[in-house]
């Protein structure tokens, strides 16, 4: 019952919406950002190699249940930047910039009121203005290798499944296997850092990328704005590697598409021992992972229709046989496992699973719904110092994620979520938490 209202609401919100973008009045509705084309600057610049772009996402969290205690908080990112195109601006072939900054505003549940690490919102961060990217990239030998420089981050490119990006807890996008691992939390959002990235595609479904970055981004309130450099060898160097392969991404792939990738990490600082009884200094760390993405099932799309000479027919028929299009709308799976040493870790074993369903409610086929699971277990050395230090239950912190993702328009996306937090923090010291909320999202 719960289902078809759900379903018959959405369905009324898209012929509403639809019904609004028809008319002359409303046809904002149907523009790709909510600011529109700026009277036809903006594609004059795009036309001339700089594509401007900025977006703001409101989130509302409410702890209802367990964790720290009871309550609610407003978390806020607006984002925006600039991309130019090297080689249509100046003519300098396979060349090309970026620079994106972040305003982060508000509070993070996590912090306030659940004390878990697994963080419910990947947007959550110390309140600042703060740059996330400057870089420069180069393409070469017709885009088999590219070349990056400047400040980068390292969750656009790396440890990132494609279908986990649907999910708002933080850990389904840079994981806590790396961040709960190094200084800072690692090159993963909010935090960008100097660091070069090398990549190489010398086929179509098959990638490998390396990229170094400074070892350490330092806290975020300490590091304020992006601008906190410092490349040596106390901080060390994080050296990250990727191999990535894929199968039936081509246009006229018959079989569903999935990719599988593999990758290890090595930062070069020294580390101090998790172990109580334990006065060891480590020199470096380092950690392997495993993601898979793979579609399990696939819409049909309407076939396409036509006759022998590939031209419509004017009733509809055809003696030749349907052709189905290729469709997005789908169930989706995807699953990472993560390991890392025992001794000089937060965080030894990672693992999250999760399936995602483009287009299950009908007449909504750019909605998506998710169902994820993530399980962080921490390593004996915490887990001894947690016991001895009086918490009890000690072992693993894991969260179950339950989202709806809505295009309501092309610059409109809204989204409810759920979250079951599983022992907060590594232990049964806080109750089981159970946080509602959502997003809102405007591409501008």
């Amino acid at each position: 019952m719960k289902k078809a209202l759900i379903a018959v609401l959405l369905a009324s919100l898209s012929f509403d919406v639809a019904s609004a973008a028809g008319s002359q009045e409303f046809a904002w509705l149907s523009w790709d950002e909510a600011t529109g084309d700026w009277a036809g600057v903006r594609p004059a610049f795009s036309d001339h190699g700089v594509d401007l772009f900025a977006s703001y996402s409101a989130e509302v969290w409410g702890n209802t249940a367990g964790g720290m205690q009871w309550g609610s908080v407003y978390t806020g990112l607006l984002q925006f930047g600039a991309n130019v195109d090297l080689e249509k601006r100046v003519g300098w072939k396979g060349a090309s910039l970026n620079t994106t900054w972040l305003w982060l505003s508000g509070r993070d549940v996590s912090a306030d009121y659940v004390g878990n690490f697994l963080t419910v919102s990947n947007i959550a961060g110390f309140n600042t203005l703060r740059m996330f990217d400057l870089w420069f990239q180069q393409n070469l030998f017709d885009d088999k290798v590219s070349i990056r420089l400047g400040q980068l981050n390292a969750d656009g490119e790396f440890v990132i499944s494609d279908y986990g990006a649907l999910f708002l807890n933080g850990t389904f996008g840079w994981p806590a296997s790396i961040y709960t691992n190094v200084p800072g939390g690692g090159p993963g959002y909010p935090m960008g850092t100097l660091g070069a990235r090398v990549a190489w595609n010398p086929v179509e479904w098959f990638t490998f990328q390396t990229a170094v970055f400074q070892g350490d981004v330092f806290d975020q309130n300490v590091n304020r704005h992006g601008f906190r450099w410092r490349l040596d060898g106390e901080v060390g160097y994080l050296w990250l590697n990727e191999a990535q392969v894929r199968w039936n991404h081509q246009e006229n792939a018959s079989g569903l598409p999935g990719q599988l990738k593999g990758g290890f990490w090595y930062d070069t600082a020294d580390f101090d021992s998790v172990d109580p009884e334990s006065a060891t200094t480590y020199q470096g760390n380092y950690g392997f992972y495993a993601i898979v993405d793979q579609m399990l099932y696939r819409e049909p799309m309407a076939p396409v229709v036509t006759a022998k000479d590939g031209k419509s027919t004017a009733d509809g028929k055809s003696t030749q046989s349907p052709v189905p299009a290729l469709s997005s709308q789908g169930l989706g799976w995807f699953g990472r496992v993560a390991v890392s040493p025992q001794d000089r870790n937060f965080v030894g074993f990672y693992f999250d699973t999760g399936l995602t369903y483009q287009g299950l409610v009908p007449t909504r086929d750019s909605d998506t719904v998710g169902l994820a699971f993530a399980y962080a277990q921490l390593t004996q050395g915490v887990a001894q110092n947690a016991f001895d230090s009086g918490e009890r239950g000690v072992g693993a912190e894991m969260v179950l994620e339950a989202t709806y993702q809505a295009q309501i328009t092309n610059w409109l996306v809204l989204q409810p979520d759920l979250q079951f937090i599983i022992q907060p923090g590594g232990s049964g010291s806080l109750d089981n938490a159970f946080v509602i909320g959502g997003r809102l999202t405007v591409t501008f």
